[in-house]
């Protein structure tokens, strides 16, 4: 349960806005945290090699409740305002967990929406999918989780400049530990916006703990687990 997952450490709050007694009931919701396993994400294909954990955060529990996202995007608005951060386009993966939490976003601020592709295994493809980034226009962009923080931090930021944009802000609901992360940080400093941080061991295949001590134990693809 993520409500045993925060008492114990594993999630903590990092959002200093959100009501507690909002945040508690988000994080109540059913099968959105994995513990103690051994998970693959993004999930290897022919061309790419994915990731083990031992935990994973999953978002799309929690977007399939409106009132969790209208209480979300209430934070994250009200994020925006105090830091006086000024966004013409919401730019994210299209993902549909991600895109609720966005389209909510985008019509509460009235900001247009651009979608990068996301293909089923976790990675992001090669295109634009809907929407488009005209040139200078300021960009906030935006994931549901960025277990290594290297989605928010370098690889959309990277899709917005190759459009022409600029990135001057980023935002989570949940974001990792590792080192990606804390670069993001650095990166953005106030500018970055998150929920939650997750504590989510990772490692390569060849460095996995897991693999090492217990071979047995089934890799599963972060694609089956289910609330």
């Amino acid at each position: 349960m993520a409500s045993d997952a925060l008492t114990a450490g594993a999630i903590t709050v990092t959002s200093k806005t959100i009501p507690e007694e909002q945040i508690e009931k988000i994080l109540s919701t059913p099968g959105i945290v994995f513990t103690n396993g051994h998970f693959e994400y993004p999930v290897s294909n022919k061309e790419q090699t994915g990731n083990h954990l031992q935990s994973v955060f999953l978002i799309e529990p929690i977007a399939a409740n409106k009132q969790y996202v209208d209480w979300i995007v209430d934070d994250i608005a009200g994020w925006l305002e105090s830091e006086h951060i000024e966004v013409d386009v919401i730019f994210a993966p299209a993902q549909e967990a991600v895109k609720i939490i966005v389209d909510a976003l985008a019509k509460k601020k009235n900001l247009r929406t651009v979608y990068w592709e996301y293909l089923p295994g976790g990675w992001f493809g090669q295109k634009v999918v809907a929407g488009q980034v005209k040139p200078d226009e300021r960009v906030l962009v935006f994931n549901g989780v960025s277990q290594q923080g290297r989605c928010v931090g370098l690889r959309l930021p990277s899709f917005v400049e190759k459009l022409g944009g600029q990135t001057v802000a980023a935002a989570v609901f949940a974001k990792g530990t590792v080192e990606g992360v804390k670069d993001a940080e650095k990166k953005f400093g106030d500018r970055l916006y998150s929920t939650i941080q997750v504590s989510i061991p990772i490692s390569t295949p060849d460095t996995c703990t897991v693999c090492k001590n217990d071979p047995s134990k089934k890799l599963i693809p972060w694609t089956q687990l289910k609330p």
